[in-house]
C-alpha cells in the first residue's frame, strides 16, 4: 500500500469522524451513513472499507470502549463493503442509492440495540421497539439527504479522485 493510499484512507476516516461528531449534535439527523455510502461509491472498495474501520476504531477510542461503540467497528465497514459491491447497480439509478442509504441508516439504529441481548431478550425487544420511531425518522432524513446532495458530492469526489490518480 502506498503512502498516497494510506493518506487518502486517513483523510476519509477523519472526515467520517468529523461528520459523525457534527451530526450527533442534531436530533434524528445522522450523516455518517450517507458519508460511508458516498465514499464507497467514490473510492476503491478496500479504501472505503479500511477508512470505515479506522473511523470505527477512532470513534471507539473517543466514546470509550463499550459494546455499543464496538458495533460501529463492525457496522460501517460492513456498510462500505455492501455499497462498494453494489456500486455498479446503485450508480445506475439515484433512487436505488437513496433507498439503500435510508435503509442502512434505519438499520444502524436497530443494530445498535442488539447488544442489549446480553442483558435479556425482553430488554432487547423493548429497546428495538422504542427505537423504531427514531430509526424510521433517521432513515427518512438520510434518504432525503442522499436525494438532495449525493450526486453533487459524488461528482466533486470523482473529479478530485481523477485529478490525483
Amino acid at each position: 500500500m502506498t503512502v498516497k493510499t494510506l493518506t487518502k484512507i486517513a483523510i476519509m476516516a477523519s472526515i467520517q469522524s468529523a461528520i459523525f461528531t457534527i451530526f450527533s449534535q442534531i436530533l434524528y439527523l445522522e450523516g455518517i451513513t450517507f458519508t460511508v455510502c458516498l465514499f464507497a461509491c467514490s473510492f476503491k472498495k478496500n479504501e472505503a472499507v479500511l477508512a470505515s474501520f479506522i473511523f470505527g476504531m477512532v470513534n471507539m477510542l473517543i466514546q470509550g470502549i463499550t459494546i455499543w461503540s464496538m458495533m460501529y467497528v463492525v457496522i460501517y465497514p460492513l456498510y462500505s463493503l455492501i455499497v462498494s459491491t453494489l456500486k455498479p447497480l446503485l450508480l445506475k439509478n439515484l433512487g436505488y442509492m437513496v433507498f439503500v442509504c435510508g435503509l442502512l441508516s434505519f438499520a444502524t439504529g436497530q443494530l445498535l440495540d442488539l447488544p442489549f441481548i446480553l442483558f435479556s431478550k425482553e430488554v432487547t425487544i423493548f429497546y428495538i421497539l422504542l427505537g423504531l420511531k427514531t430509526s424510521i425518522i433517521q432513515g427518512c432524513l438520510s434518504a432525503t439527504m442522499c436525494l438532495l446532495i449525493f450526486e453533487p458530492c459524488l461528482k466533486v469526489l470523482n473529479k478530485i479522485e481523477g485529478e490525483y490518480a
